[in-house]
């Protein structure tokens, strides 16, 4: 929970507070930049630590995750241009892979399923705490001191938590052998970096016909079949592709990938539009981003009370993307005569959305795999979400700069302070990405009704998971063998 604060806080105080740094530093073109950079970092880290930690024990990767994560921090505030604040982002983020995994792969060792809601609903309480102070903190220094103070204020707080972690948590006595697949994750690194740049330069930096986006595109391809391959041959692949044969796994995986997408989408371009649509201060936006992330956070904790009582989750499948489309919808109706009370009502409704089902599709997915491959079935969900999020900023990001006025791209401009001709122009071009995020509900709703099998919650840590509809899938034949 502390190592999560970190992190949880990190995000929610950036959120609010991008809006003017990018102004400052480089016009908002550039915006999505600092948050795929960051999300690319983390995402392709995420299966490493996973590994590592299995092969070193989670102490140890707890300390120097965290240190990574406060070196970019410092050198984030430290920036002087958007090249080193995109690259001290992914700095940041390599360091921000390792929190979310560590504390989800541990609570799934120690907690049996039919436990595990209460624990996920005590984690979501720091998410309801970051999402309350994280961003009236990053809006009142934005508007009271300089914003290099938003990537500062993680120091205190990561050391913080490596005290914490350093007197309580134990160090495991003995070590496991595991293989890790180093080359696999440079390919996966490198052919989802291409895929990005190629996404970012089309239509803005360069034509979408051009070489340089032609080129990035194909080297991505190759290099993502390079990794299917190198995945295929390895003795311990660092993604167990294995797992997805079993069905609930496999669809989980994918609406974990859409839910992302569409998160955090909305928490990096929500604040955008208060204060360049709507035209409040940074602190303002921030008091508006809270609804979404503790309608959240309180649905969830709830939830998970519910799921721990019943043992039914598939409800929370389905319920939770028909909410959160809802809240989306409302986000893209918003022009510039709305107000904040109006984002924030819709900003509530997609949070609950988002907390019926945000831990739930981890919980399905540990739930139908052996102890034994706890680990990496827990850092597939995250990365899945993680790959989610790193493309669905991304996209949103292409339609918002396809569309950007000229008054507000510009270096130097004063989001807040837009004439209304710039206002009116912003509105046009960010209420596509919420149209997008309305698309990728659908579909969550879509695969979860066909696809997500419910299956009884286990009480124990070394039950076997139940077969549904999965008997040949070499992790249940895995399983039974070893029962």
């Amino acid at each position: 929970m502390v190592a999560l604060l970190l992190a949880a806080l990190d995000q929610t105080i950036v959120a609010t507070a991008l809006p003017t740094v990018v102004s400052e530093l480089g016009g908002v073109s550039q915006y999505s930049w600092v948050f795929t950079a960051y999300v690319l970092g983390s995402t392709v880290t995420v299966p490493l630590y996973g590994k590592l930690g299995d092969a070193h024990g989670r102490k140890p990767l707890f300390m120097i995750a965290i240190s990574i994560f406060l070196v970019g921090s410092v050198l984030c505030g430290l920036a002087q241009n958007m090249l080193e604040l995109v690259i001290f982002r992914a700095v940041q983020g390599v360091g921000a892979g390792g929190l979310f995994p560590l504390t989800l792969a541990m609570v799934g060792m120690i907690v049996p399923p039919r436990d595990r809601g209460k624990y996920q609903g005590l984690i979501g309480s720091v998410f309801a705490g970051a999402s309350i102070i994280g961003p009236l903190i990053g809006g009142f220094i934005v508007d009271n001191a300089s914003w290099r103070w938003i990537f500062f204020v993680n120091v205190p707080v990561g050391i913080a938590a490596m005290a914490v972690i350093a007197v309580t948590m134990p160090k495991r006595p003995y070590r496991q052998e595991h293989s890790i697949d180093w080359l696999g994750a440079a390919v996966l690194a490198l052919g989802t970096t291409a895929l990005l740049l190629g996404l970012v330069w089309g239509g803005t930096d360069y034509p979408w016909g051009s070489r340089q986006v032609i080129g990035a595109l194909v080297a991505s391809a190759a290099l993502l079949t390079a990794f299917g391959v190198i995945e295929k041959r390895v003795r311990e692949p660092i993604l167990p592709f294995d797992l997805l044969r079993n069905q609930t796994v496999a669809s989980s995986v994918a609406c974990l990938f859409l839910v992302g997408a569409a998160m955090f989408g909305t928490i990096s371009f929500v604040p955008l539009f208060v204060q360049g649509v709507i035209g409040t201060s940074a602190t303002s936006s921030g008091v508006v981003l809270t609804p979404l992330l503790l309608g959240a956070v309180t649905t969830s904790f709830l939830s998970g009370q519910v799921v721990s009582r019943t043992g039914r989750y598939r409800p929370n499948t389905l319920v939770g993307p028909i909410v959160l489309g809802l809240g989306e919808l409302m986000l893209w109706r918003l022009g510039v005569n709305s107000t904040n009370a109006d984002a924030a009502k819709a900003m509530v409704i997609a949070g609950v959305g988002l907390g019926l089902m945000m831990q739930i599709f981890v919980l399905s997915i540990q739930n139908s795999v052996s102890r034994s491959a706890m680990g990496s079935a827990t850092a597939l969900s995250q990365f899945s979400r993680s790959i989610g999020a790193t493309l669905g900023v991304t996209l949103m990001g292409v339609i918002v700069n396809q569309r950007l006025p000229a008054g507000v791209s510009g270096e130097g401009a004063v989001i807040h302070r837009l004439p209304p001709s710039s206002r009116a122009a912003l509105a046009h071009a960010i209420q596509p990405a919420f149209l997008l995020a309305v698309v990728l509900c659908a579909l969550v709703f879509v695969i979860s009704l066909l696809w997500v099998r419910e299956a009884p919650l286990r009480k124990g840590l070394d039950d076997v998971p139940p077969l549904v509809g999965d008997e040949g899938s070499p992790q249940q034949a895995a399983v039974r063998s070893e029962s």
